[in-house]
């Protein structure tokens, strides 16, 4: 295999992954959108059909991928309206969980989708809070996951209390955090306890919470920008209760750190 035919290749596998990439997206989009009833599930409807009805005209997928990536765009460009909408539904969602009513399968659904693109959002400013969300996704018999990271002794908080020895206790108000390097670790562990032990030449730090989510909370994001076009709200509540319905497991969450002394 000469050079040439090996950028080829490489280029044909790197067009595919993200054509099957882009695929997965839009499949996502247009499954979540009908399930919170949003509008816009028929703009992404329509775009899978006129990309099924190409792709038997014999269109190339770069033409089908264009097609696709018109509809995410669309998708993106109406997102002020698509917030209002999701807003609304899921209050409504919270207000007949309070009212001791059960979702439908489908409400649920939707509920658990959001969850996915918080886990996708959060990856790089909230890395922490992605892994833990990630991991609700799945049960454990010992409800107790271990993870082997040094990132959160950034925490300012957290830097302060490297010189108390035993298990102290750590309380943010996670959304008075936000500009401050407090933030990141507040949105994965707020509350924790953490014990600070001697093992040699270096000393241990484990941090642990119990994380779930609140009954009945709801924040509320970006009320400031552009006048709240871009305003949604996140309720925990909802996330709670999948909890108790069993498609999310709350667990302990230790977080192990050694550094010298």
């Amino acid at each position: 295999m000469n050079q040439q035919t090996f950028v080829e290749k490489l280029g044909y596998f790197l067009r595919t992954i993200l054509f099957v990439i882009i695929c997965t997206v839009f499949i996502f989009l247009l499954l979540w959108t009908f399930c919170y009833s949003l509008h816009v599930f028929y703009l992404f409807l329509a775009t899978l059909i006129f990309a099924i009805f190409s792709y038997f005209r014999k269109k190339n997928r770069k033409f089908i991928t264009i097609t696709l990536l018109s509809g995410i765009a669309l998708f993106v460009i109406s997102t002020p309206y698509n917030l209002r909408q999701y807003n609304n539904h899921a209050a409504a969602f919270q207000d007949q969980i309070n009212r001791g009513y059960h979702l439908q399968f489908k409400e649920k659904c939707a509920i658990y989708g959001t969850l996915l693109i918080v886990i996708t959002g959060d990856i790089i400013p909230f890395p922490e809070a992605s892994i833990q969300n990630f991991y609700l996704l799945f049960p454990k018999d010992s409800k107790t996951r271990i993870f082997y990271d040094d990132d959160f002794l950034q925490a300012p908080d957290i830097q302060k209390m490297m010189h108390l020895k035993g298990k102290n206790s750590v309380a943010w108000n996670k959304w008075g955090e936000r500009f401050n390097g407090n933030f990141r670790f507040a949105a994965a562990f707020d509350p924790c306890t953490l014990e600070i032990t001697d093992e040699g030449d270096h000393k241990k730090a484990t941090l642990v919470t119990y994380f779930n989510y609140r009954k009945n909370y709801t924040t509320h994001n970006a009320n400031h920008v552009l006048n709240g076009l871009f305003a949604f709200r996140i309720d925990e509540g909802l996330f709670w209760y999948l909890e108790h319905e069993g498609w999310l497991h709350p667990y302990n969450s230790v977080w192990i750190a050694k550094i010298k002394k």
